[in-house]
């Protein structure tokens, strides 16, 4: 059951990868860049990475039932030795200080929060150095300053309206947990469906940006 989760899950955030592409290839060539892809959960964007570039890409999750459908993924198209899955936590992730060209970070710092997040992915990057970072609109002038602080300079962002996340995402995934008739599949959908709830209650509250981060 939890394989059809999975793969709806998958199909409706395959919609998003626009905007991830969009971003990422604002960032100037880097010969086989060294990637690290933080909160992969089941590696849409990570199969996208190993798929569009020629960079080696680690990519760590918590979750390892996620991280055992993303390994599926990475056999079944012989990415084996483009793509490392870490079962780990970034906390835990110390020994790369200074080493990845590129990091992405989707959603990842809305979770641990962007003023300690942030300091530890910025460690962990190269000298000139990239990273992604989605994160809710919120606080968007406070977190620009907190990024210049760091010996940082945004190079790029993206903003992401409310009308994106219905149109591209969430509209999708309710018309495709409306379509299932096995009630014990469609209990596994609970939080999803909360989630919509909440996106109708105040859509404003789902405004997200992209930031484009160089590290100087």
């Amino acid at each position: 059951m939890t394989g059809e989760y999975y793969q709806i899950k998958d199909k409706c955030r395959k919609e998003l990868l626009k905007y991830l592409s969009e971003v990422f290839f604002q960032i100037p060539g880097i010969e086989n860049p060294k990637i690290l892809d933080i909160g992969c959960g089941t590696g849409v964007p990570t199969i996208w990475l190993a798929e569009n570039t020629n960079g080696v890409i680690t990519a760590i999750d918590t979750d390892k039932h996620a991280l055992d459908r993303l390994q599926e993924k990475i056999s079944l198209k012989s990415l084996d030795n483009q793509v490392l899955t870490l079962n780990i936590s970034f906390n835990d992730l110390k020994e790369y200080q200074d080493y990845f060209d590129i990091i992405i970070a989707e959603g990842f710092l809305n979770i641990i929060g962007f003023e300690s997040g942030l300091p530890k992915i910025i460690r962990m990057l190269s000298h000139n150095g990239y990273c992604i970072i989605h994160d809710e609109y919120k606080d968007h002038v406070k977190k620009c300053d907190f990024i210049n602080k760091y010996r940082c300079k945004i190079t790029g962002t993206l903003y992401l309206d409310e009308n994106v996340w219905w149109n591209d995402y969430y509209s999708l995934l309710e018309a495709e947990i409306d379509s299932i008739d096995n009630p014990r599949i469609k209990e596994l959908f609970l939080s999803d469906i909360n989630e919509i709830e909440v996106y109708k209650t105040d859509p404003s509250a789902f405004r997200s940006i992209y930031y484009i981060i160089k590290k100087l």
